[in-house]
């Protein structure tokens, strides 16, 4: 028998050390955020790291988990396909959000990924539309009433709702609806965009009647009206922008809205009072990130997000740096500086919730929902074969092929529907009432399409409903990116750093090349083992990582795992 002292000894580390163990580990966090960084190459974090500070991008990866090696497995990188993507943790070919918009066979129109008819937009439209572009607003009223329906996968956001019997609030905010609509799930607490046509930010009757008081009391403020003819300048006036990005004028740079293609960027939208073109000139700016940042800020307090007892989810979309990619090019001093300022808007928002929830309560993921090809003259200019396909040339050469091959059409039969080859969908009854097999048709146009410039290959929907070869990384790629009732008939890959125009400047992205698919993943809170982390990983964990640091369940239809060793102990 032990000795009664040794005995007692014993017994007291038995009781009590776990429960010191227990008091150590961290709690289950109150909140999970979920940060998107529309448009943000990975590559951007190591390119202008030394340019960062300690609050943000910097204190994310030295405290946090920084995965270097992060891919989405699909082809058509664009912004509805990410964020269902990362809401759901699958793919588009079960998700269901092939594009941003695609072609309903059904009611032979082209409908956006969000659209849904039957709701309307809060607050409602008012009687005379803006008068800076009747027509336009009036045909485009209907975007507006959106919902989540499209959208076939449950989400992070219902599997939490389900988790704590509706317990937890869900927030979702961005500049762009399909941004905010599919991470906010089916039932969210608050789902909110930024409306250019007024300067607002607007819900729709699938979710509320009315806007929430604390978004009512923002919009009366009118935020956004608040850099109208003022500059958008260099953020750091110390800073050797050319030395870290590029030259501040470029051929293929556009010129915004009435923006320029230099610094300063005037904010007026070439208006003389703030109107539609002004508040697409501020989201086409850092200040609408910043924009976001404060309706993000007032939503935390108002709804207590992290402060209850049941966890909550914010899911934050920041469209600014998407609009700025595209007009200007991933190498512009444009993006470098709004890259800097959100350094900065980070470290405003870790600290924001290190004071409102607290240090250690809350948990967060910073991605993004695809990349952007270079400005193909630049790529050029760096010894890179490059270019630009004119959509219009294209169409109408690839409509001249089909009427050469099975002779011209009559009256007025079309080969394609709205778009022509570059969006992919041919008209099914001309085929038919040609006399045509469909294989046939889509097989020659596929191979004719491979042989144009630019065109590095395209593949048919009878090939990509048959399974693909190990090999074919490329078609593997473009399967996920597949859905029969959705999908075009014939999907093209563009070469390397070959970009489709309408106009002769800006970029683009959508393609399975690794400036498109190659985004950041950073990840901090409680229970997250901190460290770099360079394995393969892809953005459709962030939801399966989330849900166990939440302690729940991961969307149903989720199809990858979370890495094991990211994860330390957390109490339940």
């Amino acid at each position: 028998m032990l000795p009664r002292r040794r005995f007692l000894a014993v017994f007291a580390f038995l009781i009590l050390a776990p429960a010191e163990l227990y008091a150590a580990e961290p709690a289950r966090p109150k909140l999970a955020v979920m940060v998107v960084l529309d448009q943000f190459r990975a590559d951007y974090l190591s390119r202008w790291d030394v340019l960062y500070g300690e609050d943000g991008f910097r204190r994310l990866e030295k405290e946090g988990a920084w995965f270097q090696n992060c891919h989405y497995p699909y082809a058509l990188t664009v912004t509805a396909a990410g964020h269902a993507s990362l809401a759901t943790g699958c793919s588009p070919d079960v998700h269901g959000i092939v594009h941003n918009e695609w072609f309903d066979r059904t009611s032979g129109e082209v409908i956006e990924s969000v659209e849904n008819n039957r709701y309307e937009r809060v607050p409602a439209w008012p009687k005379d539309p803006p008068k800076d572009n009747d027509k336009e607003t009036i045909k485009k009223k209907s975007r507006y009433g959106v919902s989540p329906q499209r959208l076939l996968a449950p989400t992070l956001a219902d599997a939490l709702k389900e988790a704590t019997a509706a317990k937890s609030k869900v927030v979702s905010l961005s500049l762009k609806d399909r941004a905010a609509v599919m991470p906010g799930g089916l039932k969210p607490d608050a789902c909110y965009w930024f409306d250019p046509d007024g300067g607002l930010f607007v819900t729709s009757t699938y979710y509320r009647d009315r806007v929430h008081d604390w978004v009512d009391t923002f919009n009366k403020e009118k935020p956004a009206d608040r850099w109208f003819g003022k500059d958008w300048t260099k953020s750091n006036s110390d800073l050797d922008y050319e030395r870290h990005s590029g030259p501040d004028d470029v051929d293929g740079e556009g010129k915004g809205y009435s923006q320029g293609r230099t610094f300063p960027h005037p904010l007026t939208g070439g208006l003389k009072q703030p109107g539609k073109a002004y508040y697409q000139a501020v989201y086409t700016s850092p200040f609408g990130n910043e924009l976001l940042l404060e309706l993000a800020e007032r939503a935390i307090e108002a709804e207590k997000l992290g402060m209850r007892d049941a966890p909550d989810l914010l899911c934050l979309s920041f469209s600014a740096n998407d609009a700025i990619g595209h007009v200007w090019g991933p190498d512009s001093q444009e993006v470098l500086d709004v890259t800097l300022r959100t350094d900065v808007l980070l470290g405003n928002l870790l600290g924001f919730l290190d004071d409102k929830v607290g240090k250690g309560k809350y948990v967060m993921v910073v991605t993004a929902d695809h990349g952007v090809c270079p400005l193909p003259e630049v790529t050029r200019s760096h010894g890179t074969d490059a270019g630009r396909i004119d959509v219009s040339l294209l169409n109408q050469k690839a409509s001249a092929f089909l009427d050469d091959k099975y002779g011209e059409l009559e009256g007025k039969d079309r080969w394609f529907e709205t778009g022509g080859v570059v969006r992919g969908y041919l008209n099914r009854s001309v085929i038919e009432k040609r006399g045509l097999r469909e294989e046939d048709v889509f097989d020659a146009l596929a191979q004719w399409l491979e042989k144009q410039p630019g065109i590095q290959k395209a593949y048919t929907r009878f090939e990509l409903a048959k399974k693909a070869d190990k090999d074919d990384l490329l078609g593997a790629s473009m399967r996920r990116s597949y859905f029969a009732d959705r999908s075009a008939d014939v999907l093209i890959v563009p070469k390397p750093y070959f970009v489709y125009f309408d106009k002769l400047v800006g970029t683009n992205h959508a393609t399975p090349h690794e400036y498109d698919t190659h985004v950041p993943l950073l990840v901090f809170g409680p229970g997250v083992n901190a460290g770099v982390y360079k394995e393969p990983i892809t953005p459709l964990a962030v939801p399966v990582i989330l849900a166990k640091l939440l302690g729940i369940k991961p969307p149903a239809k989720a199809e990858v795992e979370a890495p094991d060793k990211l994860f330390g102990p957390v109490t339940p």
